[in-house]
């Protein structure tokens, strides 16, 4: 298996479209812990934090199909760089801003979250223009699966490092740049720009006609509700054990 993943990387552009995706998704990696933390460091709530957090989540949920269908018709520069900054500016208004407004404080997640730019999905779609063979795509779609759990993995504890060295503002901000830098990397590259979606009558529900997509989505919500709370939870415990 590893020996396929490293044929598949040696492919022109593949280590920078993977690299380049992984860190333009590091923002939403880190956006539980990260906005948690930053709560809490101002003296804000665990109820508040969890709150923010979870807006961040929802507005995630719904973001990320309508700016893939976006995609679709735009192609993928004119709305992942743009969405990526978007995100990024909102994610600082709420940085700068604090919790000191609730209204501006959940608008400002709310949007980061919603203009969060469909990477992976981006990615998944240009692997058959990058790979010759259709069962290196396949492994290729293993592989982006791996790599997103490393990322969601060490993403928190680079934010955690980043709140130890300076503070749990510049870690959002810094996050969140990072971000940007990736997302543009992404597009910069010529099979994100050259890349054009395959021409079809679509339905406005998509995928989500599907009955069988609807009970897997519903399964996920609660397993999504699970694996957040264990956020909140990880940083009450750290902070009571601290």
């Amino acid at each position: 298996m590893a020996a396929g993943y490293l044929e598949i990387l040696r492919a022109r552009h593949a280590a920078r479209l993977l690299t380049g995706t992984l860190v333009g998704r590091l923002p939403n990696a880190t956006a539980a812990i990260a906005i948690v933390l930053f709560v809490r460091a101002g003296g804000g709530t665990y109820s508040l934090a969890g709150a923010l957090a979870a807006a961040y989540g929802v507005a995630n949920a719904v973001g990320q199909p309508v700016l893939g269908r976006l995609v679709d018709l735009c192609g993928q520069p004119r709305v992942q760089l743009p969405a990526a900054f978007a995100s990024a500016v909102a994610m600082a208004v709420f940085a700068f801003a604090g919790t000191g407004s609730p209204v501006v404080a959940y608008g400002a997640v709310a949007a980061a979250g919603l203009f969060t730019p469909p990477l992976e999905g981006g990615l998944r779609a240009l692997w058959p223009s990058v790979l010759g063979a259709e069962e290196q795509v396949h492994t290729a779609y293993a592989m982006d699966a791996v790599a997103q759990e490393v990322m969601f993995t060490v993403g928190p504890l680079l934010v955690t490092l980043c709140v130890s060295l300076w503070s749990a503002q510049a870690a959002l901000l810094v996050v969140n740049v990072v971000g940007v830098l990736g997302a543009l990397s992404v597009v910069v590259s010529p099979p994100s720009r050259a890349w054009r979606s395959a021409p079809r009558a679509a339905h406005w529900l998509g995928a989500l006609r599907s009955p069988g997509l609807l009970a897997l989505l519903a399964a996920f919500l609660f397993v999504g509700v699970a694996m957040g709370s264990i956020t909140v939870a990880t940083a009450v415990m750290r902070c009571t054990a601290g």
